[in-house]
């Protein structure tokens, strides 16, 4: 049975070195759908895949932690299967809308993008959490994504990788009837019926493997095959090697004496000239903690983070405002602190979570502090 955020939360106030004034509040955590929309939400984003030690694939929840303290202070359910339950590194950062109030996921049969929006357990007709009756001592019913509209594939077409920017669902079409590239495709998020805008094309590589792409955090399209590389010296001698666009770093990768060091592939964009660079996995053996970089004007600076972490740094969530950032070993999550640019301190969290999935812990969606201002949402039609 999944366990009472209330009760969790008096354990916390127990526990009193466990809790911090600085922490997310959530001594009041909104309960509606209308209440997320107006308060918004706040903490460390994971998506579990098997919840509380249930089944990966049909109890699959987005979590949001408290930054400071890593005990959960919200629970918001995903539709079952939406996620694959055993693939890593899933881009799932991107599949959110800024607001919380979508997401967007692919399924194969048949080939379609859907979006759901959240929707309170009473208005989930004929499903189990429409007929809890919230007793006392229960937690309360969960607050669920709901399918409400869909991009569906034309005859031969697979449609893939969805992502929500702002008020438009990007996504990939790939016509497997013919021999041209994938397709970078968006559509309105309040009308994904419509006639879709062509973004750009996905040129194939080795084995007619098309190229990875991102949006970077301002919207803009970066196609990693179609971006050339630049070469930037740093003062300690070794040079930083970047695809860029319009000055955000998307790709980069930094050789040391101890290998090559790189950016996730399919990772969340920074934004700016900074990026996080991890130990290639495909070395005999990954090192411990990783770089920020930062690209200035020609030239970047390196900067070495949890070099004595006891492991490599699995995935990474920056503060809103930049000036923090948390990184997952095996083991924990660490904080980093930020001023211009320098890392000012670096401390050890809170243990790293565990869910089902093949990697055994969950996904990292994004660190959120506080909602978007005057950014209305799309809103779907039913």
């Amino acid at each position: 049975m999944r366990r009472s955020l209330a009760l969790m939360s008096a354990a916390c106030l127990v526990a009193v070195t466990a809790c911090d004034t600085s922490s997310t509040d959530s001594d009041d955590p909104p309960e509606t759908v209308e209440e997320i929309t107006e308060q918004g939400l706040a903490g460390l984003a994971l998506l579990h895949r098997g919840y509380e030690g249930g089944d990966p694939e049909t109890d699959q929840v987005l979590v949001f932690h408290d930054p400071v303290t890593g005990r959960p202070v919200h629970e918001l359910g995903l539709p079952e299967g939406a996620v694959d339950p055993m693939a890593s590194d899933l881009p799932v950062h991107s599949q959110f809308s800024a607001d919380w109030q979508f997401f967007a996921y692919a399924t194969t049969e048949p080939s379609a993008i859907t979006i759901a929006a959240l929707a309170d357990p009473e208005d989930v007709e004929g499903s189990a959490v429409a007929e809890a009756t919230g007793e006392e001592g229960e937690a309360p019913a969960m607050i669920t994504y709901q399918p409400v509209e869909s991009v569906t594939a034309s005859s031969g077409e697979v449609v893939s990788r969805p992502v929500i920017h702002g008020d438009r669902l990007w996504y990939v079409s790939d016509n497997e009837q013919d021999v041209q590239p994938p397709q970078v495709m968006s559509v309105p998020l309040d009308a994904p019926g419509g006639t879709p805008n062509q973004e750009g094309t996905l040129p194939l590589g080795e084995g007619r493997r098309p190229s990875d792409w991102a949006l970077t955090p301002a919207g803009e399209l970066h196609i990693r095959n179609s971006v050339p590389t630049q070469q930037l010296p740093g003062a300690d001698g070794r040079t930083l090697v970047v695809r860029q666009t319009n000055g955000s770093v998307v790709n980069a990768s930094l050789t040391t004496a101890e290998g090559q060091w790189q950016t996730f592939d399919d990772g969340l964009v920074w934004g700016g000239g900074t990026a996080v660079l991890v130990h290639d996995p495909a070395g005999a053996q990954q090192m411990a903690g990783a770089y920020l970089v930062a690209v200035d004007g020609q030239t970047h600076t390196a900067t070495r983070i949890m070099e004595n972490s006891g492991g490599p740094v699995l995935q990474y969530a920056p503060a809103p405002e930049r000036d923090a950032v948390l990184l997952q070993t095996e083991e924990a999550w660490f904080r980093v602190d930020l001023e211009e640019g320098e890392v000012t301190g670096t401390e050890e969290a809170f243990p790293r979570f565990h869910d089902a999935s093949m990697d055994g812990y969950p996904l990292v969606v994004r660190w959120a502090e506080e909602p978007p201002e005057d950014e209305a949402g799309a809103s779907p039609s039913s």
